[in-house]
């Protein structure tokens, strides 16, 4: 049980690290870009591939942590 948590847990905090890596990183460019003041299709375009890039970090890592308790479950059976 400790190990799965363990295992768990460590995904979590990855995928949280990462997440905050990208918002940062994505407001840093925001801003030295000059996008705040772009037009609004622009705007709107980056706003949308933030979010995929977001999405698809956090796709992953709930994958990843769903693999992990499944991993977990079956050693419990």
């Amino acid at each position: 049980m400790g190990d799965t948590r363990r295992e768990v847990r460590k995904h979590l905090m990855i995928m949280v690290a990462l997440v905050l890596a990208i918002d940062a990183i994505a407001i840093g460019v925001f801003m030295s870009l000059g996008i705040e003041n772009a037009p609004r299709d622009r705007k709107t375009i980056f706003t949308a591939a933030w979010t995929l890039v977001t999405l698809a970090v956090v796709l992953n890592g709930l994958y990843r942590i769903r693999i992990a308790r499944n991993r977990g479950s079956a050693v419990r059976r």
